[in-house]
């Protein structure tokens, strides 16, 4: 056992849980009971849910917090992994991931919420035949909430631009053929997401809003702005089987500081041949 994994939940069924969810936490103590509040009022049995917490060093005492909140919890298991600093969300996901025995699985961060369907309405997806369920969100800021609709899946618009929340329920075996968040781009999820669209996975947009985006001024997402354009360059080479040449001419180019490759605009990736080629000399 890690020396940081403080296991104490329930004795482990010989079921797996239906659901896994992992919350990956850096001093969010202070969101961590809304969000298991609203995992308790899914209305799905919370006997089918495992939740494994995992905390990157938080000096907040989020750790101790969620190891008072989690017994009180009808659950199929939980437990509470303490990491050393990584200073990354995706690292922390793998962690709790990979220690996850549910059939089906979902990265909920501590200052989000999902909503009462969400859950339902996404299992329900996978059993006609989805591998990844994603659903619209409202986006919660200082100006109230905001709903947002989401495209349906499309290849060429995941390539374009990050469609999903990271909030997206999906099937373990896709995890167990390889898929990793992984720390070369600060795009992480959006990554992750395209891995799976290379192992083949069927995706399905669930068109209501069953989730609530939590925007602060601490959110993780301010990280990757200065870093957008070699983010996405890193993320373009490390799925080349999802681009077409011109693209990965064009991340090259960005890595290079090549002053034709046009960095575009945060959180889009060129796909059209006349946004990403070199200009021909004349």
């Amino acid at each position: 056992m890690h020396p940081g994994d403080h296991r104490n939940g329930p004795a482990e069924p010989r079921e797996r849980p239906q659901v896994s969810i992992v919350i990956p936490n850096h001093n969010y103590a202070r969101f961590l009971p809304a969000c298991l509040r609203s995992i308790a009022d899914q209305r799905l049995n919370t006997r089918r849910i495992e939740i494994i917490f995992v905390d990157d060093a938080s000096s907040d005492g989020s750790a101790e917090l969620a190891q008072r909140l989690l017994p009180d919890m009808p659950l199929a298991g939980h437990r509470v992994l303490c990491l050393p600093r990584t200073g990354r969300p995706g690292p922390v996901r793998n962690a709790g991931l990979d220690q996850a025995r549910g059939l089906t699985l979902l990265c909920l961060d501590p200052d989000d919420l999902i909503l009462p369907d969400f859950l339902p309405r996404c299992l329900e997806a996978l059993d006609r035949g989805a591998d990844v369920a994603y659903t619209d969100h409202f986006l919660e800021d200082h100006s109230g909430r905001h709903e947002v609709r989401l495209p349906g899946f499309h290849k060429l618009l995941l390539a374009n631009q990050n469609i999903l929340s990271t909030s997206a329920l999906f099937r373990r075996e896709l995890w167990d053929q390889g898929a990793r968040f992984r720390a070369a781009t600060f795009y992480e999820d959006w990554d992750f997401w395209i891995q799976l669209a290379l192992a083949g996975a069927r995706f399905v947009h669930l068109a209501e809003p069953l989730y609530v985006y939590r925007f602060h001024e601490s959110n993780y997402s301010f990280s990757a702005r200065p870093r957008d354009a070699e983010s996405k360059a890193r993320l373009v080479l490390d799925n080349a089987a999802f681009f077409p040449s011109w693209t990965l001419g064009w991340a090259r180019g960005v890595l290079r500081g090549e002053p034709w490759a046009d960095p575009m605009t945060r959180g889009i990736i060129p796909v059209l041949p006349e946004q990403a080629a070199r200009p021909v000399a004349v």
